[in-house]
Formats: C-alpha cells, sequence, structure tokens
C-alpha cells in the first residue's frame, strides 16, 4: 500500500512535517494515503500544513525576537545575539547565523522554506486524488497551493539565489542529488512567473478574498509574488548586463498590481490601520499579511512604558531594534527636504540643508531636530519629546524621554538585551501603547499586524522599474502616489529638483527606506542593490544630554563598526552539509 513521503526537498533532513494533529498516525507510525484521501478533514489538512509554513512573527525569524531590520542599517538590536553574530562577520559555510542554536538542525530559514515546497508539492500532487473533496475544492486548493510553492520558492531565491524547479514529492530511493544543479535567476524566474500566470489565468481564485478569509493566497497574492521575483530578477543583483528587457516586465508587473480595483492606498490619516487592528477588517492597501497576533512586539521591539510615572505598569522585556540616525536622517522635512548632508563618512559631522534650516531644523544645543517632519516619522518613530499617548486604563499621556537620564535615557552599552535604546529612537510602527497598563500587559491594544504585501510597495516598484527604463514621467507619477499619500510635497517641488536619473534614482529609494521601514524589505533591498560595501560600514544614534541651562545636547555617536559588507553576504551559501550532498549545485560566487 502507498504511503505518504515526508521527505524534505531537495535532500534536506529537516524531519517529518509536523502533520500528526491532521494525519494522525497508526500504530505502525505511518498513515497510509488512502487514509488521509478518504477523509475531508485529513485532505484539507494537506492544505493546511502547507499554509503552516509561512512565517507569522515578524520578529521571530532571525532568532528570538530579532527583526530583518536590525540586519541592516536601519535598526540596531543590542545583546551577543544573532544580529550581534551577523555584524561581526561571522557568516559561514557552517555558521548560518540566522538560525535558532537549540534546534537541531539549528539552520532555519534553508530547510522551512524548503520544508513549505515539498509540502506544497504533495497537496498538488494528492488532494486531485481525494475521494472525500467536491471538484471545487479539489481545483480551488490545488490553485493555493501552487501559489504557495511560489510563495516559498521567492523566499528561497531572495536568500540563497537561484534553485532548481521541484514539483513532485521526492521518492524515498531517490538518488539524483548530484544532478541538481543551478538555473540561470532569469530561468527560474521566468518558470515561476510561468506557474502564477496560469493560476491566475484560470480564474479560479478570486482576485481578493472577503476579510474573513483572508488568510488564504488569492489572483493579488499572485500577481504581488509575481511582481517581487520579477523586480529581484531585473536588479543588479540578478541582472548585471542591465537587461531592459527584465525591467520592462518588473514595471508591467507591479502595474497590474496598481491596475488592480480591489486595492487602494489607505488616507494618512488610517496609516496606523496597515499594522494594527482587528484581524476581520478590511484594509484596502493589505493584499497578505500574517494571519498570526504580532501583539508580542509591544514586549519585544517596543519602548519601556513601566517607566510611566502616574502608575504601575510592567516593565518591558527589551526595546529590541531601535532605528538608527541613518534612518531617521532619511525622513524629509515637511517641505521635500531632507534635512542634513553628512560632511565625511562618519556620519557624525553633518550639514543641515538650508530649506531645512528655514523650517527649523537644528542640531544645536537648544535646537529642534524633529519637528516639521515627514508625516510618516512620527507614525513609524518615538523620539525624544514625542507623545506617545495614554497607557491603557490611564489618563496621562506618556512622553518618550530618551536623554541621558531620562526615563527612556540613552544605553551606552551594547552587548546585552536593553530596555532601553542604544539610539536615542524606538520603533513606533506596529506597537501601540494601550498594549500596556496597570495590571498587566496585552489589555486594551488592537490586533497587531506583519504586512507580507501591500500596495504601496508596488507603487515603488514600478517607480523604480520605469525609472531604469528612462520613463522618468510615469516613475514621478508612481513615486508621487506614495508622496503626496503622506502629504509630502510632489517629487518636482522638492529643493534641487532635476528631472533625470541620477536625481530621481537616490530618491525613489529613500521613499523606499521611508514607506518600508522596519517591515524588513530593507535587508533584500540592500542586496539587489549591491550596496551593502556603502551603507554596512557602521551605524549611528543621538546621544542626547541636557546642560546647565536645561537645553537639550545633540551628539551624534557612532554605536558600532560592522563587518557585514562584503559579497558573502549578497547571498547566503547552501548549508555545508546539504552542499556536500549536492556536488552539483555551485555555491554563490562569492563563496566558492
Amino acid at each position: 500500500m502507498k504511503r505518504i513521503i515526508y521527505l524534505v526537498g531537495a535532500c534536506l533532513a529537516a524531519g517529518l512535517c509536523g502533520c500528526e494533529s491532521i494525519l494522525e498516525k497508526t500504530p505502525d507510525g505511518q498513515v497510509t494515503i488512502d487514509e488521509i484521501l478518504s477523509n475531508h478533514e485529513r485532505s484539507e489538512g494537506l492544505l493546511t500544513e502547507t499554509y503552516n509554513e509561512v512565517y507569522q512573527m515578524r520578529d521571530g525569524i532571525s532568532f528570538v525576537y530579532s527583526t530583518f531590520d536590525a540586519l541592516t542599517d536601519n535598526t540596531f538590536w543590542a545583546a551577543n545575539y544573532n544580529a550581534y553574530d551577523w555584524h561581526n562577520g561571522a557568516l559561514s559555510l557552517s555558521n548560518p547565523v540566522i538560525n535558532w542554536p537549540w534546534n537541531t538542525p539549528s539552520e532555519q530559514l534553508w530547510p522551512d522554506f524548503w520544508r513549505g515546497i515539498r509540502l506544497a508539492n504533495n497537496a498538488i500532487k494528492y488532494i486531485p486524488q481525494s475521494t472525500a473533496l467536491t471538484d471545487q475544492e479539489k481545483t480551488t486548493w490545488v490553485a493555493e497551493a501552487r501559489v504557495l510553492r511560489c510563495w516559498y520558492y521567492m523566499q528561497l531565491l531572495e536568500f540563497y539565489g537561484p534553485m532548481p524547479w521541484i514539483t513532485e514529492p521526492f521518492d524515498p530511493n531517490y538518488d539524483g542529488w548530484n544532478e541538481l544543479t543551478r538555473p540561470t535567476y532569469d530561468e527560474i524566474a521566468t518558470t515561476l512567473v510561468g506557474e502564477l500566470d496560469e493560476v491566475i489565468d484560470s480564474k479560479v481564485l478570486p482576485n481578493r478574498r472577503p476579510a474573513a478569509d483572508s488568510k488564504h493566497v488569492d489572483n493579488g497574492v499572485a500577481r504581488a509574488i509575481k511582481a517581487r521575483i520579477l523586480l529581484n530578477n531585473a536588479s543588479l543583483l540578478n541582472n548585471p548586463e542591465g537587461d531592459k528587457s527584465k525591467w520592462e516586465r518588473a514595471a508591467k508587473a507591479a502595474q497590474d498590481i496598481i491596475d488592480m480595483p480591489e486595492y487602494s492606498l489607505v488616507p494618512m490619516s488610517e496609516y496606523k490601520s496597515l499594522f494594527v487592528g482587528p484581524h476581520g477588517e478590511e484594509v484596502s492597501e493589505i493584499i497578505w499579511r500574517a494571519w498570526g497576533s504580532n501583539n508580542h512586539i509591544n514586549n519585544t521591539n517596543g519602548v519601556n512604558v513601566g517607566a510611566y510615572p502616574y502608575a504601575s505598569i510592567t516593565n518591558i522585556w527589551n526595546c529590541g531594534e531601535s532605528p538608527t540616525q541613518e534612518l531617521v536622517d532619511c525622513f524629509e522635512m515637511t517641505n521635500g527636504a531632507l534635512p542634513v548632508t553628512y560632511n565625511d563618512g562618519t556620519h557624525l559631522s553633518v550639514t543641515v540643508t538650508p530649506e531645512a534650516a528655514e523650517l527649523g531644523y537644528s542640531e544645536e544645543p537648544g535646537g529642534d531636530p524633529y519637528s516639521n517632519r515627514d508625516a510618516r516619522f512620527y507614525n513609524n518613530i518615538l523620539y525624544n519629546g514625542a507623545n506617545y499617548g495614554v497607557p491603557y486604563n490611564c489618563t496621562e499621556d506618556y512622553i518618550i524621554e530618551t536623554f541621558v537620564g531620562g526615563r527612556n535615557g540613552y544605553n551606552d552599552i551594547i552587548s546585552q538585551e536593553t530596555q532601553r535604546s542604544c539610539t536615542g529612537y524606538y520603533q513606533r510602527k506596529d506597537t501601540q501603547i494601550t498594549y500596556w497598563g496597570p495590571g498587566g500587559e496585552d489589555q486594551g491594544c488592537e490586533d497587531t499586524h506583519w504586512v507580507f504585501f501591500r500596495l504601496a510597495e508596488f507603487y515603488l516598484n514600478a517607480a523604480e522599474a520605469y525609472c531604469e527604463l528612462g520613463d522618468l514621467d510615469k516613475s514621478i507619477e508612481c513615486l508621487n502616489a506614495i508622496r503626496e499619500r503622506a502629504g509630502q510635497p510632489k517629487i518636482e517641488d522638492v529643493p534641487g529638483f532635476s528631472r533625470t536619473y541620477d536625481f530621481l534614482m537616490p530618491r525613489i529609494r529613500n521613499e523606499r527606506r521611508v514607506e518600508l521601514c522596519m517591515e524588513g524589505w530593507r535587508f533584500h533591498d540592500q542586496r539587489r542593490w549591491k550596496i551593502l560595501s556603502e551603507t554596512n560600514r557602521f551605524v549611528t544614534g543621538m546621544r542626547i544630554t541636557k546642560n546647565d541651562d536645561g537645553e537639550f545636547v545633540y551628539t551624534r555617536t557612532k554605536i558600532r563598526d560592522y563587518n557585514s559588507y562584503t559579497d558573502k553576504y549578497l547571498v547566503m551559501p547552501i548549508p555545508l552539509e546539504d552542499a556536500k550532498k549536492m556536488a552539483s549545485m555551485t555555491q554563490p560566487e562569492a563563496w566558492r
């Protein structure tokens, strides 16, 4: 009798898939495929388990509440954990760094993505054979599994580069591991896009799911995966020859999403709803997001409300990711001017731009560097003097004090987890003060979301692709859609505007960094643009003290030097043991 195969694709021995709750093993430790396919719940479990491999925690991939932005120049995460090792240059063939040391194997991303692919292949193969499902269920669930397979491939490609296209669960006796070879990025991208187009064109899935069923993928998700794959395919990392046809495909894929009537940008007044709000409530900009709660992020990557002077509130575990001064410097003034220019490579000496000075920007004693900034600055960053709002079941506002000696005062010790920021800033994007209150935590807050895809990303993708194609008018149109939503001037109206690629592309990249900060995409953007050697050398913060006159004194300070900028950090290597088994799968160029 046939038995279901529990092999991780491509010789990745990650163990059983954890389906016991659905598959209920028989006394001999096995479940026959007939027993699965004759039972509706077990048949559906083939798809359910495929969804279960989708990461649900924004701070649960890199290791123990550390975020991917902490592996970039956007945020700093104190303590001798993975982010510390990453920036120390510890990545090697035998040390993937992004791992969970107490797991066996400790490797995290590589086996998890392959496991998702293998589970999708199981679902695609066996669901059509079920005698317990309707024809509609079979057709719909296979289409979903095909999209999910592409989702896992997209993740795999973003970290490890192009991988062979696997469409069947491997036979237990398969011995062709050494015959597996890397395709080019364009080859696997073309395959994945073809797969997604087949699902989209079949119209089996709706363009958009209702909010109550938003966990399940739809054509919007399929188009989003397609667009991101094509953007990566066109980018310098995978397109060193600058093939314009790749940018044309990327532009069209992004434009196709922009043109979908099912999605629209939320107004700035509702910006917080992208990241905080009831799970069952539809948000017009969201294409796909995690369905598990991320409320804990208030306790692992936020500000310590335990210093509240008006009530007894539990202290935070760790402030986690703290925005860097480099990220703060990217937020424009309300007139569209960038606040400062760096005088040298240290980022410690700056010149305030004249247009920023006109709006009151000053880092002189008693000055104010935080007024009249882009509205997204106030949504995303907590800074000295910011009003965080009122904790749950309290009446007084919580005012952030990041100056030395303040209630959230500056921390100079970077080698251990801390309740106080080492940069002078705290992230606000998906935190909410009502998580905290007298008597405990997670009492009065709404659901916190991790967003996988939202419409703003594809306006920015399109702006970048059109700019690379020389269609500057179309690029500006897409860029301005994001800028104007934030209340910022059109790019044509910012100081020093020039209708040229050299002016526009840096501002598109800056806009992307601001709009998508703390959402994890900076990690991939730095790599596909091949700018690690420029950006991952060090990070700085703002150390604020008070002088005898009670004025704030601002000092830009280096937090630490980084060693995560070499070409070895552009594409992660295949883990050593699996690389030995797959001799024909070449390592990325920098690892050979």
